[in-house]
């Protein structure tokens, strides 16, 4: 508000000024000598409004600061505006700027023109200046209240604190919705500023013909060039993980085999027997049927004794590493083989015709390694629990007194590949 009635003064003695302009010429008249002009420090020469801070200073309105300064860019007081009219209204400075007394009359007329707005935007300043003092008093007050009731007991001053708060929050509406006053008519633009100096050129491109040198200074440009060499560390290199969970693969292992019924051992050039049993066989399955649990289907077939083996069992995969990991499973399944002999001298012997079928429980455990995304090896270790011992491929001993019905544990293990897909 201060500044709207600072700026409609300058506009009122601006209007003066221009009607003065447009008048008719008037007779000269003489005047005296113009007051010397005074040099401000930070009005250097060259600078845009250097001729209007000169003329206005040798009419006397204007005298600046004690230290030698105009200070241009901060803000007119009321203060330093009453002295600046209180100088031309009282010293007659537009006569020494050259008007005649025409001139001043057409200047004094265009201020009474506006000097009844000009009063009544100072009666409003005034007005509002008083009633926005009166508002901050009323919200000082209330925060007094309000810190007073913060330390009664809890509960005893809750609805006063909220009735207080709304009054504030009403009262900051108020005042915030004050309205402002009339906007007063833009000022004239000011002359375009000097252009900045011209910054350095940059590198040239790859493409670029080299431009003649212009200057004598020289710009080094360093160029961080890439290193080439392969630093070789001994960190394992992370395997891919596998694209799916189905896999299928293939196994060689070993079971035990009772002592009455030994396997052959074909390697040995006399085929001595062995209490173990070799096989070879095949699985599929999924690592994840659901979270870490899976399924798997295994066959297995043993040349001795002409036995297969077959079992389904429930897995469950744990990784420990990005390629190893470790799974546990449980099952049935069910063993074919040449059938014992039932009774006699050679009772629970492999019978040389007939084939004989077993019941087993199943439990296993076993280690997988990752070599690379969809493949693995693994080795795992198994056991065995037969319902009956039907069949020499049980690998269980028979008792002195054989029975089809003799039930026990049975040792194994296998190793192989698996291929996920």
């Amino acid at each position: 508000m201060r500044k709207t009635l600072v700026i409609s003064s300058l506009l009122a003695l601006g209007l003066g000024a221009a009607s003065a302009q447009t008048a008719a010429p008037a007779t000269p008249t003489t005047t005296t000598a113009a007051t010397q002009v005074v040099q401000f420090s930070d009005v250097p020469a060259g600078h845009w409004a250097k001729d209007a801070v000169d003329r206005i200073t040798q009419c006397g309105l204007i005298q600046g600061f004690p230290d030698g300064t105009f200070r241009g860019n901060e803000n007119l007081t009321r203060y330093q505006a009453a002295l600046i009219f209180y100088r031309l209204l009282t010293t007659n400075a537009l006569a020494n700027c050259g008007l005649s007394q025409g001139d001043m009359t057409v200047v004094m007329n265009g201020m009474q023109e506006v000097s009844t707005e000009l009063a009544a935007i100072a009666t409003r300043v005034t007005d509002l200046e008083r009633a926005t003092a009166d508002q901050a008093a009323r919200i000082a007050t209330l925060e007094q209240r309000i810190a007073t009731a913060a330390t009664a007991p809890a509960g005893a001053a809750s609805e006063d604190v909220a009735a207080l708060n709304a009054r504030i929050d009403a009262l900051e509406a108020a005042v915030r919705n004050i309205p402002a006053g009339p906007q007063g008519p833009a000022g004239p633009a000011g002359p375009a500023g000097p252009a900045g100096p011209q910054g350095p050129a940059g590198p040239a491109g790859a493409d670029a013909v080299a431009a003649p040198v212009t200057n004598t200074t020289t710009t080094t440009t360093t160029t961080e060039v890439p290193s080439t060499t392969v630093v070789i560390t001994d960190t394992p290199a992370v395997v891919t993980p596998a694209t799916g969970n189905l896999y299928a693969g293939v196994t060689v292992g070993a079971k035990q085999g009772d002592a009455t019924n030994k396997c052959v051992n074909k390697l040995d050039r006399q085929n001595p027997p062995v209490d173990y049993c070799v096989t070879v066989g095949g699985v599929v399955g999924s690592k994840s049927v659901f979270g870490p649990l899976g399924a798997r289907v295994s066959a297995e077939y043993q040349p001795g004794f002409n036995g297969i083996h077959a079992d389904v069992a429930a897995t469950g995969s744990f990784d420990v590493a990005d390629n190893f990991g470790v799974y546990a499973g449980a099952g049935l399944g069910i063993t074919s083989s040449q059938a014992r002999v039932a009774s006699g001298a050679n009772a629970g012997r492999a019978n040389t015709t007939g084939t004989a079928t077993d019941v087993y429980g199943l439990g296993l455990v076993g280690v997988e390694y990752r070599v690379t995304g969809n493949i693995a090896v693994f080795a795992e270790g198994n056991g065995r629990y037969y319902l009956s011992n039907k069949g020499a491929g049980t690998g269980i001993t028979p008792a002195s007194t054989y029975s089809s019905t003799q039930k026990g544990f049975n040792l194994g293990g296998k190793a192989g590949l698996k291929f996920y897909f």
